[in-house]
């Protein structure tokens, strides 16, 4: 019995080589591509959640007696620091909003020519407050601004990662 010569079949195994190797690479584009897409379906559903529930708030709000000079609403916007390496991801952000609604909850009814003597009580209650345990991190919040406008509190924070000292 005779063995046929590998020389033969040479070009189609280099050939099929060839065709492998760009089906793992391509494959490997393609799931890279998917995973981008998907997180950022993640960061939006997030985003899309946050209004949702905030809507929600602002129409049962809506369907109370509706007075034109009280907080109605409550509406967080951080600052981040430019000298931080590492960002504050959104799922941190969100915990860190939730938290901080919570502490700021009292002002929901109060007069918006309160504001002035409010503000300081916040500023005192809150200054450079620490939440723990938020996605394994302790973190800084520090209010810089609160604004009503329509019965909306808008309130300006600056979050940054809690350093301990030791």
């Amino acid at each position: 019995m005779r063995v046929p010569s590998f020389d033969r079949f040479q070009k189609f195994m280099q050939v099929t080589a060839f065709f492998v190797c760009g089906m793992i690479v391509g494959s490997a584009v393609y799931s890279a591509l998917k995973s981008n897409i998907v997180d950022q379906i993640i960061l939006q559903n997030y985003e899309l959640k946050d209004q949702v529930d905030s809507l929600k708030k602002d129409l049962e709000m809506a369907h109370q007696v509706r007075k034109e000079n009280v907080i109605r609403s409550i509406v967080t916007i951080f600052i981040h620091e430019q000298t931080e390496t590492e960002g504050i991801d959104i799922l941190t952000e969100k915990e860190l909003k939730k938290r901080l609604k919570e502490d700021l909850d009292i002002f929901i009814g109060r007069s918006i020519y309160m504001i002035n003597t409010d503000s300081s009580f916040a500023r005192k209650l809150l200054n450079t407050k620490v939440y723990d345990q938020i996605e394994g991190q302790d973190y800084d919040v520090t209010i810089r601004t609160m604004l009503v406008v329509d019965g909306v509190l808008q309130v300006w924070v600056e979050a940054k990662k809690h350093l301990i000292s030791k």
